[in-house]
């Protein structure tokens, strides 16, 4: 009878246990879903918070408040908002965080620093963008169409990083090449247009700064030049002389992505002269060619020779503009120093990375024309 008395007494305790004396309630907490940092005139942070009610609600009913505060680090800017609002402001972990353009050109680490130092501010699948302009207006528009502000641009990335038209960037990737001194990395830029939310295509970046920038139609050749493409890369190319207007003079091509090919080498000669070498291998599909005669051997040899040497050039001038921003995203000086790091030592990479002499090849193949041919 005692044994028996002493596990119906455990079992009660077991039963009116609540769990872990530090375990974290959500019943009160608004998810901050999406946020944004501006530096204002004055020099102090402004930091917009989308806070979200109800996020998981499957009616489409969840509402949304943006508010916004200042101060002179992200902590006090975040505090000045928990003032005005009610709730525990917890992080969601599929959210967003936008940052102007002004501010970018500052090292962007300060305004990064707290976050990967908080253990429970998510890092895995937060998206990371930057916005021609203040990135808190963006997040004032509160809806495009029936979905949330943040929501929409989170999916608006993850949709362009699908495409090839962003890199694919979250704010755990990020820290790795942003502390690595080898290495420099690139983000979606965005803009509002009006009451759209549009791309303007790729921010580029050096010593943690925004230095420069890539276009849309630049995004999917740079991004396979980085080695790390995605589900899809589209083209367009204007292949034949005539008005720009029309439209049997342009060809439209898709990647194969599953067998796209490429190598990077560096050499270092004997007078220090640092060469690359980066060879594209590209394996294509033909998505619109109104002039059509693609069962033509001639033809595809044709435009296997023209989109080649038109590709090649479009490489030169993405590296061009990577060089003159400074932006090391492709990780040569990674490359020096673990293969040549007595001259790393030696570099002024500041200077050096400018005059690198690169020598790209982008090789085209059609590989497939449709179901037309």
């Amino acid at each position: 009878m005692r044994k028996r008395g002493t596990v119906l007494g455990m079992l009660t305790l077991l039963m009116l246990s609540t769990g872990c004396w530090d375990q974290d309630s959500l019943k009160d907490a608004r998810l901050a879903n999406a946020s944004a940092y501006d530096i204002t005139s004055e020099g102090e942070i402004k930091q917009t918070l989308e806070i979200v009610d109800d996020f998981e609600s499957e009616q489409g009913n969840s509402d949304n408040e943006i508010h916004s505060g200042t101060g002179r680090s992200v902590r006090q800017s975040t505090d000045r908002i928990r003032a005005k609002v009610t709730g525990d402001i917890r992080f969601f972990k599929y959210g967003m965080i936008l940052y102007g353009n002004k501010l970018a050109q500052n090292d962007i680490y300060p305004y990064l620093d707290v976050l990967y130092r908080e253990p429970d501010y998510p890092t895995s699948h937060v998206k990371i963008g930057i916005v021609d302009g203040a990135a808190g207006d963006l997040l004032q528009q509160k809806r495009v169409g029936s979905i949330l502000i943040g929501e929409f641009i989170t999916k608006k990335i993850k949709s362009l990083e699908e495409l090839c038209i962003f890199p694919e960037m979250t704010l755990e990737t990020l820290l790795p090449p942003m502390l690595d001194p080898g290495q420099d990395f690139a983000l979606p830029y965005l803009y509002q247009d009006r009451e759209e939310i549009a791309a303007r295509g790729i921010a580029l970046f050096h010593d943690q700064k925004f230095t420069g920038s890539l276009n849309t139609e630049q995004g999917p050749l740079y991004v396979i030049m980085s080695g790390k493409w995605n589900k899809a890369a589209r083209f367009v190319k204007k292949i034949h002389s005539g008005p720009s207007n029309d439209p049997r003079n342009y060809v439209t091509y898709e990647a194969n992505t599953e067998k796209i090919k490429r190598k990077l080498n560096v050499k270092v000669g004997n007078d220090s002269q640092i060469d690359v070498s980066l060879r594209v291998n590209l394996p294509v599909t033909i998505v619109e060619y109104p002039r059509d005669h693609l069962q033509e051997k001639g033809t595809i040899e044709r435009l296997n020779r023209q989109l080649s040497e038109a590709m090649t050039r479009d490489a030169e001038v993405i590296i061009q503009t990577l060089q003159r921003s400074g932006c090391d995203s492709f990780g040569i000086g990674r490359q020096l120093i673990a293969h040549y790091p007595d001259l790393w030592k030696q570099l002024d990479w500041n200077k050096e990375y400018a005059q690198v002499r690169f020598h790209p090849e982008v090789k085209v193949k059609v590989v497939g024309s449709g179901v037309l041919n």
